[in-house]
């Protein structure tokens, strides 16, 4: 008969219970020599058959070496082989001509390729002669409509400035341009020649002498073409009225009141050259 091993669980009246001892048991019953007392069992629990351990981890193995040749299998690129047959190109045989007697080519002459001509870039321009103050005109007054519905589309300009600049324009007795000065494409600045025209210019004695009047107002009005997005013109023409307004101001002292407005880009003033877009003029409004 099999060898059991045990302990008694009679704490209260058995010695080999009190000192915890292991029972080796081979008879039958399975019970405690010195109290009767049945024992707990205290062998060695069966364990998992290390067979089935082995196969378990031979499964294992197997499951992966397939799956890795699967996805072998499955993400490998697929080749295409393209057989391309090369006919062989026949070699021309030369055939042999008479020698002669070589002659002088004439050198080509290079035709010259035209080129657009630019359009031409506007110019300065003054007033001459008696400066027309007529607000009544065909040319002011589609001018004067254009700065008056400018004025409604000014950004970050309080309606009572717009209300001013409106009225400066609107119950003018007298409009008339003084002056325009030309911008490079993009450029905001005045070369060191506009500012010398812009002097000279001031020093025309009918120029002048509306300056000298206290209520005479500028109206500096800013242009750009219609090239590049609308926003965009519309700040490039603010800053080039707003670089004449600081020139005539803070380096020749024109007292007058000034207002500038953006004329944004437009062909007012020239619908084919966009050049004579690029300015800022100068006008005068009489109250």
């Amino acid at each position: 008969m099999a060898q059991r091993i045990g302990k008694c669980t009679n704490y209260s009246g058995c010695k080999l219970a009190y000192r915890n001892e292991k029972i080796n048991v081979v008879t039958k019953e399975f019970r405690c020599p010195e109290c009767g007392s049945p024992l707990e069992n205290i062998g060695p629990k069966k364990g998992t058959p290390f067979t089935l351990i082995v196969a378990i981890g031979v499964a294992a193995v197997l499951l992966l070496a397939i799956g890795a040749i699967l996805w072998t299998l499955t993400s490998a690129p697929k080749h295409r082989t393209v057989l391309v047959e090369l006919t062989p190109t026949p070699t021309a045989t030369p055939i042999p001509t008479p020698a002669s007697t070589p002659t002088a080519t004439p050198e080509s002459t290079p035709v010259a390729t035209p080129t657009p001509a630019p359009s031409p870039a506007p110019t300065a321009e003054v007033a001459t002669g008696t400066i027309n103050l007529d607000a009544n005109t065909p040319e002011i007054d589609e001018v004067k409509r254009a700065v008056l519905k400018r004025i409604d589309q000014m950004p970050n300009v309080t309606q009572a400035n717009k209300d001013k600049l409106y009225s400066a324009v609107e119950r003018a007795h007298g409009l008339g341009r003084l002056f325009t000065v030309p911008f490079e494409t993009r450029l905001t600045n005045l070369s060191a020649q506009d500012v010398t025209f812009i002097q000279n210019a001031l020093s025309q004695p009918q120029i002048k002498k509306l300056l000298d009047d206290p209520t005479l107002v500028l109206v500096i009005l800013g242009f750009a073409d219609k090239q590049g997005a609308d926003a965009a013109n519309q700040s490039l023409s603010l800053g080039r009225a707003e670089t004449v307004m600081e020139v005539l101001r803070d380096k020749f002292g024109v007292q007058n009141i000034m207002h500038v407005v953006p004329m944004g880009g437009t062909d007012l003033l020239d619908p084919r050259n966009l050049a004579k877009n690029r300015v800022v003029e100068v006008w005068a409004a009489l109250p």
